[in-house]
């Protein structure tokens, strides 16, 4: 059994999408972490004797964070696949004319897409689903589906419908990313198993207690160590009402048999 707490450490939720994951980082202001590593063994007797012990199954990695519950979109993220705010600059657009089915990085959740405080159009106007829009400014996301964890998503070929104003080729757009699975085949593409649970890495670094990280400046700090778990799951997930905070706990397994630990340079 091994615990960690997390003054010196963050930990970081990671989707299956390529080349660049989406990333959530657990924000509490107290935590702690566990994983458990099994590991079955046979024992060989020969008439009651023991003489021999041989390697057995692999075993699932059993894991559990719990945390104050100051930022509850990470609930989401654990619980849904959900990976809120993602922020996208959609460039070469054909100004004043219908861009239909702009594609996105990322697939989105249903209902989550806007255009961005900031954009000269912002926030526009927002139509049905598969709306077809003919005024500038108008958009409308395309219709989405259910993934395996029954979040209504839009798929990133999908995108969304846009009215682009004269002499505007570019949109500022924010929406709720839905994360892919991690593959843990090694020869699909990332969420390709459409009928298996989403699989999503786990990754805990911690910092030189000298150079601790920031809430402000996330590029601050020095990581000394880092503990990464591929293919973890969730398999419960509870609230407790607190007096002085609110508490989440989180627990799951992993199909990888061991959690990789390297320290960083």
């Amino acid at each position: 059994m091994t615990i960690k707490n997390f003054r010196h450490g963050r930990l970081y939720i990671e989707s299956g999408d390529t080349p660049t994951a989406l990333s959530k980082i657990v924000t509490f202001s107290g935590a702690t972490f566990t994983f458990t590593e099994a590991r079955e063994r046979n024992l060989v007797r020969d008439r009651g004797e023991i003489k021999e012990v041989t390697v057995g199954d692999d075993q699932p990695v059993e894991w559990s964070f719990t945390a104050q519950y100051e930022d509850r979109t990470s609930f989401r993220t654990v619980r849904d696949g959900v990976w809120d705010g993602q922020a996208e600059t959609i460039a070469g657009l054909v100004g004043g004319a219908l861009n239909a089915n702009v594609p996105t990085f990322y697939d989105y959740e249903q209902g989550s897409l806007q255009i961005a405080a900031g954009d000269p159009i912002a926030p526009g106007t927002k139509l049905a689903i598969a709306a077809v829009p003919a005024v500038a400014g108008e958009f409308s996301e395309e219709l989405g589906a259910a993934d395996v964890e029954g979040t209504i998503a839009v798929t990133a070929a999908s995108g969304f419908n846009i009215f682009m104003p004269v002499a505007d080729v570019d949109v500022d757009i924010v929406y709720d990313a839905v994360g892919l699975s991690q593959d843990p085949s090694g020869l699909l593409a990332a969420g390709a198993c459409a009928g298996s649970i989403k699989y999503f890495r786990l990754r805990l670094d911690i910092y030189d207690p000298c150079n601790p990280p920031s809430t402000i400046d996330l590029a601050a700090g020095i990581v000394v160590e880092r503990f990464t778990l591929d293919f973890a799951f969730l398999t419960e997930d509870s609230f407790s009402e607190n007096e002085e905070a609110n508490e989440v706990s989180f627990s799951g397994q992993s199909i990888a048999d061991k959690v990789l630990v390297v320290p960083v340079p």
